[in-house]
């Protein structure tokens, strides 16, 4: 099994290894790099409260495969347990759903029903709708209220598992070439992601999605300068992607319908022919999975800093500007499905970050020696 949950080791062990010397990687000396703005830390929790996630962790492998047999004649095809990379794999997941339907046979006298509207039922939608097959949208939620939304945006296959790495990795260029082709219209943007070690969700994509990183022998920050790396990413900004996708499936006439589904067999007396599942943690209800668990993190959303072009990841959190905020994050807390952000904590991350950037953090790598609610796999 291939796993590309690198460094989160508190429920599964052997996370993705990587071969440093597979690639020969330049050294950028420092003096001729210029030196990066630092983020300005303050924050007003009660002007700009946090926020907290569950991300939908799936033991072994994601789940995007059909459902064994018909459930009340129904043809169901399941897309969900994507861990904390669901933006990240959204668009090549939903064109890997239509290969599935493509491989079972469709035409636009079927009718198809999407469950969830999170980015991977919104995305599968998309590339339905594109094709000018009749699709309704199911979901209890919508943007701005769903789980994607409360969601950094850095591409990066992070906490997610996978046991076929040929599917995976086309998964991956599939959503990394759509992500960039779609652009600043649906949030998209390239950045650099500034770590301090070698990053191992990055190490195991293939070549041509993540170069190889840039080695520093000082990182370009004016207090944050040990030896670190640059990987080129794209930074996907989850309320601009939502809204416009929203908008679009809108415009093209696909329904939103508000419903909250229980049972698998409920879908049994739903008009559509064909059902797509992309319930997320739902699904641990909804098809009974007990390899679903919630990792529950927290978010300190900062005012926007225009000035702050790249990405950093390392000690156990990360800085991500975007338009609307600079998103400070960096806990994991396994099986907590409270989505009520604890202040203790948030106060924990931003003082991890602020630290690290001011040069008055305490580095400390030891995975055992960190709190049971630090971050190992950004």
């Amino acid at each position: 099994m291939r796993l590309r949950c690198a460094g989160w080791q508190r429920t599964l062990k052997g996370a993705a290894q990587f071969d440093n010397t597979r690639q020969e990687i330049p050294i950028m000396p420092s003096p001729h790099t210029a030196i990066l703005p630092t983020p300005v830390f303050d924050w007003d929790p009660v002007a700009r409260p946090p926020i907290a996630g569950l991300r939908p962790y799936r033991l072994e492998t994601f789940r995007l495969e059909p459902e064994s047999g018909p459930v009340g004649g129904k043809f169901i095809v399941h897309n969900y347990g994507h861990g904390g990379a669901g933006i990240t794999v959204s668009w090549g997941c939903a064109l890997e759903v239509l290969d599935v339907l493509a491989k079972r046979g469709i035409s636009q006298s079927d009718s198809i029903a999407v469950l969830g509207a999170g980015v991977m039922g919104l995305t599968v939608a998309t590339v339905l709708r594109e094709r000018n097959l009749p699709v309704t949208v199911y979901a209890k939620k919508f943007p701005p209220n769903t789980t994607s939304n409360v969601a950094g945006g850095q591409w990066a296959p992070s906490m997610i598992n996978q046991n076929d790495g040929v599917r995976f990795d086309r998964i991956l260029r599939r959503a990394f070439a759509t992500h960039s082709a779609k652009g600043p219209p649906f949030g998209v943007s390239h950045r650099d992601n500034y770590t301090l070690t070698r990053a191992g969700n990055f190490e195991s994509c293939p070549r041509d999605v993540i170069p190889a990183p840039r080695q520093f022998n000082h990182l370009p920050f004016a207090h944050l300068t040990m030896p670190g790396h640059a990987y080129a990413t794209l930074l996907v900004e989850p309320p601009i992607l939502l809204d416009k996708l929203s908008a679009d499936l809108t415009a093209s006439n696909v329904c939103m319908v508000h419903h909250e589904f229980q049972s698998l067999s409920q879908v049994s007396g739903m008009k559509e022919t064909i059902i797509v599942n992309c319930t997320g943690l739902g699904s641990r209800q909804l098809c009974q999975d007990n390899k679903l668990h919630s990792v529950k993190g927290e978010l300190v959303l900062l005012p926007p800093q225009g000035n702050l072009q790249y990405l950093f990841a390392g000690h156990h959190g990360y800085v991500f500007p975007r338009r609307d905020a600079v998103v400070i994050g960096g806990s994991e807390k396994f099986d907590d499905f409270s989505d009520t952000p604890d202040m203790a904590t948030c106060r924990r991350i931003l003082a991890n970050m602020k630290g690290l950037f001011e040069g008055t953090a305490a580095l400390m790598f030891a995975i055992d020696a960190l709190p049971d609610w630090v971050m190992r796999s950004k």
